[in-house]
C-alpha cells in the first residue's frame, strides 16, 4: 500500500456551521459543502488539499466515543502552519475581521516572522514567512 495524496485536514469541532463560516468570512476558504455535521473547504481552486470540519458527535457515531470524547476540551497538540506574503500584514487585516490571535507577530533566530490565532474552537493556525532582504 502507497498513500497518494493528502486529502484534507479534519478537524472535529463542536459547531461546524460557526467554524464554516470563520474560515469562509475571515480567512477567506472557499466554502464547497455545508451540512448539519460537516463542511468541506479549500483554499483556491487549485488542487491541493482542504480543510474538512466534522462534528464531534458525528464522529463518535464512527469511530467509538471514548477515542472521540466528545464533550472533553483536549489539551492543544497539534496546528496548521501557512506561509503567506507578510505574517504582520496578515496579522493586522485578520485582527481587523475579529481573529483572535495568541500574541503579535514575532521573529524566530532563523528570522522567520510568526503570529498564532486560533478558531473558533480553539484550533491553532501559524503565520509566517521569511523576509525577503
Amino acid at each position: 500500500m502507497t498513500l497518494d495524496h493528502l486529502n484534507a485536514y479534519a478537524l472535529t469541532v463542536r459547531d461546524v456551521k460557526a467554524c464554516a463560516e470563520f474560515y469562509r468570512d475571515k480567512l477567506g476558504l472557499k466554502l464547497m459543502e455545508l451540512s448539519d455535521g460537516f463542511a468541506y473547504l479549500k483554499f483556491s481552486d487549485k488542487p491541493g488539499p482542504g480543510v474538512a470540519l466534522v462534528s464531534a458527535e458525528g464522529l463518535a457515531r464512527e469511530i467509538p466515543a471514548e477515542r472521540v470524547r466528545p464533550r472533553e476540551r483536549l489539551l492543544q497538540r497539534n496546528y496548521f502552519a501557512v506561509f503567506l506574503e507578510d505574517a504582520d500584514r496578515a496579522y493586522e487585516e485578520l485582527r481587523a475581521k475579529g481573529v483572535r490571535f495568541l500574541q503579535p507577530p514575532s521573529t524566530r533566530p532563523n528570522g522567520q516572522r510568526f503570529a498564532f490565532f486560533e478558531d473558533p474552537e480553539g484550533n491553532l493556525w501559524e503565520i509566517s514567512h521569511f523576509p525577503k532582504e
